[in-house]
């Protein structure tokens, strides 16, 4: 079946307009006919559990005009909206669409809890649920089809909302990375209850933790690889891919059977990409570092992405996210690249409709999203769960 799959794929290029007319119209006939079904499946009352899948369901009344259902096997109810991100919400519609509207804007969560009226901490939880969805949907993001430029974007290792003080000073070496003069840092390690210790058994630790304020030179442990990849048909890639300089196991481990047979690599001259291309049997082209491009080969369209990914996360604002979380930014990020021909009320319509889906379970509960491992190599730098 699989191969059937990808040869009904390869030979979608060599069809005729009217042959991709006619195709379209057979989907389109399936997709209605399942929506039917799924429609005359819920009127009869035999709408599957969400909560054990059995069918052994009835209707159970109605709750604010919504149909309810209850299940004869596990006993529990529920309705179509059960178990999806909006499902027990204090939002309204109109909160939550006030919300996606912001999230689409690329807003500042200040800006989107005052417009929805409702404290940060709610606007920023519920921002990951929306990324955490669109991770589940499209966390794969696109394979690669003809000429795909690839490279490293680096934005600094960040740990905002992180309390342990132990963890910046032991763990990290360095205070957190706040504006603050000497009296206001020797009043945060003292407050942490660390003072003394660290004079008593540390005073050199002590000694660089007041006065060493500026971050590591060059490519460091103080620095996010985000490994972005752009080919000419629009597909994308880019995702956190571990702390400092990028190697070749980490090129492996997120771009491994992401390119077709014919695709080309297009990079710089870093030596983490020749033993990927040869192991995934792809052609390579490496433009010296002194070089705009190589024949008509170049790094353009990353180039530009990189561009734009400075402009999603305006430095002079601090908005790069948390190293935690950078997954779930650029998860959003390329879903709103790969709508950009939308309006921002069809997006604002698309999301809602993602997050109002029961099929899309997502864990809405604060501590699970706050605890959730970091999805990149640290390298030993700092654990995965901070």
């Amino acid at each position: 079946m699989a191969d059937l799959y990808e040869q009904l794929l390869s030979s979608i290029d060599t069809l005729t307009p009217e042959q991709i007319a006619e195709l379209t119209s057979i989907l389109n006939a399936k997709q209605s006919k399942s929506e039917r079904v799924k429609e005359e499946t819920q009127s009869d009352g035999k709408q599957p559990c969400v909560h054990c899948g059995s069918i052994n369901t009835k209707k159970h009344g109605k709750v604010s005009g919504r149909q309810r259902f209850l299940c004869k096997d596990c006993g529990k109810t529920f309705n179509s909206s059960t178990g999806a991100i909006t499902s027990g919400s204090r939002l309204s519609v109109g909160q939550w669409k006030e919300l996606l509207r912001g999230v689409v804007d690329n807003l500042p969560i200040s800006k989107i809890a005052q417009n929805v009226g409702i404290a940060e901490s709610s606007a920023w939880i519920n921002k990951q649920k929306i990324c955490c969805a669109l991770m589940i949907l499209y966390g794969e993001q696109d394979r690669f089809i003809d000429i795909a430029e690839c490279d490293e974007y680096y934005a600094p290792v960040s740990f905002k909302g992180k309390r342990d003080p132990e963890f910046f000073v032991y763990t990290l070496g360095r205070l957190p990375r706040h504006h603050m003069n000497l009296q206001q840092k020797i009043e945060w390690i003292m407050k942490a209850g660390l003072y003394d210790k660290l004079l008593e058994e540390e005073p050199g630790k002590l000694e660089e933790l007041l006065y060493d304020t500026s971050y590591l030179r060059g490519i460091s442990r103080d620095q996010t690889c985000i490994l972005t990849c752009q080919d000419r048909s629009g597909n994308l890639y880019m995702n956190p891919t571990c702390i400092g300089r990028l190697e070749t196991n980490d090129v492996n481990k997120n771009l491994h059977g992401r390119f077709e047979k014919d695709a080309i690599l297009v990079t710089d001259s870093h030596s983490a990409y020749p033993s990927f291309a040869s192991k995934e049997k792809i052609q390579l082209e490496q433009i010296e570092a002194d070089k705009h491009a190589k024949g008509a080969f170049n790094l353009g369209r990353v180039n530009a992405l990189h561009s734009d990914i400075a402009k999603y996360w305006p430095k002079q604002e601090e908005r790069i996210p948390s190293t935690k979380y950078m997954d779930f930014s650029l998860m959003l990020m390329w879903w709103l690249r790969k709508h950009k021909t939308l309006t921002t009320n069809e997006k604002v319509e698309k999301l809602y409709e993602i997050i109002q889906d029961q099929h899309i379970t997502v864990d809405t509960l604060y501590e699970k999203i706050k605890s959730r491992e970091l999805q990149l190599n640290t390298k030993g730098y700092f654990p995965n769960k901070v």
